[in-house]
């Protein structure tokens, strides 16, 4: 059974080579783009604070929208990447190392914008995943929001499925990747009843495990645990879903969740 270790994926995080990946991007995904747009006539007045930024992707969109800023990731070289690629910014923004689990040092009730973006969520071992929730919700200010996205088990039979390619290299790693699926995994069929499971799908050579759920099953938590009005867009669109639909998305391999605090 696949299990997720925080401490070992860190080391992952932290090295120069995935560093030096995760600096040179900068686009935002469709729905983060459709989520600033939503937001964007509140964000000056806004304090964020961003979760996981790694290289520093979301910074480069919000840092110049909002009133103040907080970029932070558990991975010390990668909160140290940032600090050198943004060497300019003013005394409203700022660089620490903080762990989503245990947001020691960020005050109560205070932002009105938590995001924590690109599945950095889905690192998080299923145990401790409800305590980023609840400090969501400590730090986040009422009435604020809490955005993050996290990986959609119903794709997983998306993943297992051949794609064709006329080039042979890019046809025989398909094969790879479905032998390397089923080996870590399994077949897909046995978590077509689980409403979430650890899955090795490929990412950083097959060297990480990774949280996946039902969408409905994370929305279901995310109302538990105290979040107001829940809303759901789709990784391939940008495109908001209907709650009702969710149970029916197959083709999103993952999804993105505005939450009200």
């Amino acid at each position: 059974m696949n299990t997720i270790n925080a401490a070992k994926d860190k080391q992952v995080w932290n090295s120069s080579k995935v560093i030096d990946v995760y600096t040179t991007v900068a686009q935002l995904q469709k729905p983060e783009q459709t989520i600033l747009n939503l937001l964007r006539d509140r964000l000056p007045f806004m304090r964020m604070l961003d979760l996981g930024i790694g290289g520093g992707r979301t910074t480069v969109h919000f840092e110049p929208l909002v009133y103040e800023y907080l970029g932070s990731d558990y991975a010390e070289n990668m909160v140290e990447a940032c600090i050198k690629r943004f060497p300019n910014v003013g005394e409203r923004t700022r660089f620490e190392v903080v762990d989503a689990t245990n947001m020691v040092g960020v005050p109560d009730k205070y932002y009105d914008l938590i995001l924590f973006s690109f599945n950095s969520i889905d690192c998080v071992a299923p145990e401790d995943r409800n305590k980023v929730f609840q400090e969501a919700l400590r730090a986040g200010k009422p009435g604020g929001y809490f955005v993050f996205s996290s990986h959609n088990l119903r794709y997983l039979r998306t993943m297992y499925r051949l794609k064709w390619y006329k080039k042979p290299n890019e046809l025989l790693y398909q094969f790879y990747r479905t032998a390397k699926l089923i080996y870590h995994n399994g077949l897909p069929g046995k978590y077509d009843r689980n409403d979430f499971a650890v899955i090795r799908n490929g990412i950083e050579h097959f060297s990480l495990n990774i949280y996946y759920s039902k969408p409905e099953y994370q929305v279901k938590v995310l109302k538990q645990m105290g979040f107001q009005s829940v809303r759901a867009f789709s990784y391939k669109t940008g495109q908001e879903i209907p709650l009702s639909q969710l149970n029916s998305v197959t083709k999103d391999a993952w999804i993105h969740y505005l939450c009200e605090i």
